[in-house]
């Protein structure tokens, strides 16, 4: 909520919905809102995006505000699982089928699987699947700021150190297109597709 950019903005209305009401249902709905937990900070500013989830039924975790990294690292402990999959809340129309598609490439001896090591898929497409062994072998004490800010800078910075599986799609043309929402203008922008319904589907053409 303390977006420097656009303050508010997971609270801001798009479509008249908050605009992490859509990302919330959309991945609930896939994969179960059992196993989907809203990790945000424990700053005042995030106490109405705690509140929105909670009262609507969904699980939240509150850490730091800086530290992103042992936040995710924390929650990861709270609700353990072998792996945890990462999307960033500002990615409205993100499609939900890219979860089960890069989860069928979580095997023994991978640590990260990606569609964003090489950036082949549109911005607000993103998932990133961490071994959750892997996560926790991590010191978050000594990662520098921008590792801390970004918490899955530390596997890409180490391609020697961790194994990565990036996936990627095969249309050279969805690098061009955007469906994060950084800035008020890109919420006003994925306005008319958000009240049409017009979700874009992104999970059929990759390639591993």
């Amino acid at each position: 909520m303390s977006s420097r950019r656009f303050p508010g903005k997971m609270l801001a209305p798009l479509a008249g919905r908050p605009m992490i009401a859509w990302l919330l249902e959309r991945l609930g709905a896939a994969v179960g809102r059992e196993r989907l937990v809203l990790a945000t900070s424990e700053d005042a500013t995030d106490l109405p995006l705690a509140h929105f989830a909670e009262r609507y039924g969904y699980q939240v975790f509150r850490g730091g505000l800086d530290n992103v990294f042992e936040r995710f690292q924390a929650c990861a402990r709270v609700h353990p699982a072998p792996w945890v999959v990462r999307i960033c809340g500002d990615s409205p129309m993100l499609d939900p089928g890219l979860i089960p598609m890069l989860l069928a490439h979580c095997h023994a001896g991978i640590d990260l699987v990606t569609n964003v090591a090489t950036r082949t898929f549109p911005p607000g497409q993103s998932v990133e699947i961490l071994s959750a062994e892997t996560l926790q072998s991590v010191n978050a004490q000594e990662l520098n700021a921008e590792e801390c800010e970004h918490p899955t800078q530390v596997f890409y910075r180490n391609p020697a150190r961790y194994s990565i599986r990036n996936i990627a799609a095969t249309n050279p043309e969805w690098p061009r297109l955007s469906f994060v929402v950084d800035t008020l203008e890109d919420l006003r922008r994925l306005e008319p597709a958000m009240r049409t319904g017009a979700f874009p589907s992104f999970s059929a053409a990759v390639a591993a």
